[in-house]
């Protein structure tokens, strides 16, 4: 049986995140994921989440709520590329994960999507920030209009990463439909003196 590789993200980043830590949901969708990092975060943590349509803040807070993990989270309504901006806002020097979902939110209007260009702004700005050990993991969805020109641009930008200070993992399902999701992990390493 195959694991699902959201499945396969959040086991992976549970190796780096501990009580205390900041993370970054920079595509925060149905919330999930930010649930997930809260969870993992502790009281002592923090969670910047970003999305740039409200729907998904306020079933994000609802789900939060519920658990009664809001007061770790921080829900933005703006684009991941600025994630810089509101941490630096915030004091926040660095971070331990960040994680994204690239593609539109499903059951939502297609035409607002994750762009190459601000994507990878966002890439910047998260792999500036974080923690060695440290990881970012970028789940995309190639199956609509760009996803898989945004899929290849986060491969290319990932591929140039010192392979002295970054680990790469690249997963990609042995699936019957053409597009199938991609899992890149890249995972920010303690460099042996």
């Amino acid at each position: 049986m195959t694991i699902p590789l959201v499945n396969q993200a959040h086991n992976t980043i549970e190796n780096y995140l501990s009580e205390g830590d900041i993370a970054v949901d920079a595509t925060m969708g149905n919330g999930f994921d930010t649930l997930f990092l809260a969870h993992r975060v502790g009281e002592g943590g923090k969670v910047y989440a970003f999305d740039l349509q409200s729907p998904p803040l306020l079933t994000t807070q609802k789900r939060l709520n519920d658990e009664r993990l809001l007061h770790r989270v921080r829900l933005i309504q703006d684009n991941h590329n600025q994630l810089s901006t509101y941490l630096t806002e915030d004091s926040v020097s660095s971070i331990r994960c960040a994680m994204f979902n690239l593609g539109y939110l499903p059951g939502s209007d297609k035409t607002i999507q994750t762009e190459p260009a601000s994507t990878i702004k966002a890439l910047d700005a998260a792999i500036s920030l974080l923690e060695k050990p440290g990881i970012i993991s970028v789940l995309a969805y190639t199956g609509h209009d760009g996803g898989r020109q945004e899929a290849e641009a986060v491969k290319a930008w990932a591929r140039k990463l010192p392979e002295t200070a970054y680990r790469v993992t690249i997963q990609i399902p042995k699936l019957t439909k053409n597009s199938p999701p991609e899992l890149i992990l890249i995972e920010a390493l303690v460099l042996k003196k």
